[in-house]
């Protein structure tokens, strides 16, 4: 559970300037994209492998789309790998650490399924399957949860020593910047996302569609977190990029609509709806973190 200290959080609010304002943080900075255009370029043909493994392969389909599929993530886990040490500085070795690990998980997953794509109705498998997908958004949790206690630690930190105004002109390249709503939000998100999925080992039994409302839930409290943190990262990744993206996380979020209707899946119409939204948010995503590569190689 992440412990924020009210009382830094009130003073935060009242005396952290707003970093858009400060004269002495270049526009050029503000707008710099940090990651390589490796990274960005990897991020992209992950989530492309994640969309077109999505999209051939709802249910059963074939093992090409499920290795696609778990291909896909280890490469966007590759991405955070290349990006490690500016966002360690920035989020803090551990929170990065957890992203990637959460990433191979979601890659993990799709393993046993690109060996035998009819593995899907062996009750094994799909037991480990819901049970990387937990560890994938439980370790997503931590990652964003150790990232707002870092915030509050630097931020508590600068108001100790008085000089308060200084914060995000001398730390602007060090400096979460995402608000603690975002944070906090995020995590809770990919929590009630990993609280769903362990509910699914074994099936759910009559939980089950708890399980499809809190993933429901989840999905949608981190779209809520992405497009409360918009403004701050269209200076840098550009607006249409993080439009594509926030219209990504609401595409995700809808798919889950079915599995909260029908938890059991008896409506197959239903079903091939939500991996078609799935590959849909995929390949928006795909299109968000092209249009940022593509910004990157423009600024050289």
């Amino acid at each position: 559970m992440v412990k924020i200290n009210v009382g830094t959080l009130s003073a935060t609010m009242r005396d952290e300037p707003d970093v858009s304002t400060q004269a002495a943080v270049s526009d050029i900075e503000r707008t710099t994209i940090h990651a390589s255009f490796f990274a960005l370029a990897c991020g992209t043909v992950g989530m492309l492998g994640v969309a077109v493994g999505t999209l051939i392969s709802p249910g059963e389909g074939s093992s090409l789309g499920w290795a696609l599929h778990a291909g896909g993530w280890v490469l966007v886990a590759i991405a955070i790998i290349a990006h490690i040490e500016h966002l360690s500085n920035r989020l803090g070795r551990a929170s990065v650490i957890c992203g990637i690990v959460a990433a191979v998980a979601m890659g993990v997953a799709d393993v046993p399924f690109a060996i035998d794509s009819t593995w899907v109705n062996n009750t094994g498998w799909v037991n480990w399957y819901n049970g990387m997908w937990a560890a994938s958004s439980i370790f997503a949790a931590a990652s964003l949860a150790l990232a707002a206690m870092r915030k509050e630690a630097r931020l508590t930190a600068h108001l100790a020593s008085g000089n308060t105004g200084s914060y995000a002109v001398e730390d602007y390249a060090t400096t979460v910047h995402a608000s603690f709503l975002s944070l906090v939000t995020g995590a809770l998100g990919f929590l009630l996302a990993g609280i769903s999925s362990l509910i699914l080992i074994g099936g759910g039994g009559p939980a089950i569609r708890l399980s499809w409302i809190l993933f429901s839930l989840g999905s949608l409290v981190i779209a809520v977190a992405v497009i409360s943190h918009i403004e701050h990262l269209s200076l840098s990744l550009g607006r249409p990029a993080i439009i594509i993206g926030a219209l990504a996380m609401v595409l995700n979020a809808l798919s889950t609509v079915p599995g909260v209707l029908d938890p059991v899946g008896s409506d197959t119409f239903g079903t091939s709806f939500s991996w078609v939204l799935w590959g849909a948010a995929s390949v928006a995503a795909t299109i968000a973190i092209g249009l940022v590569a593509i910004r990157r190689r423009a600024q050289g």
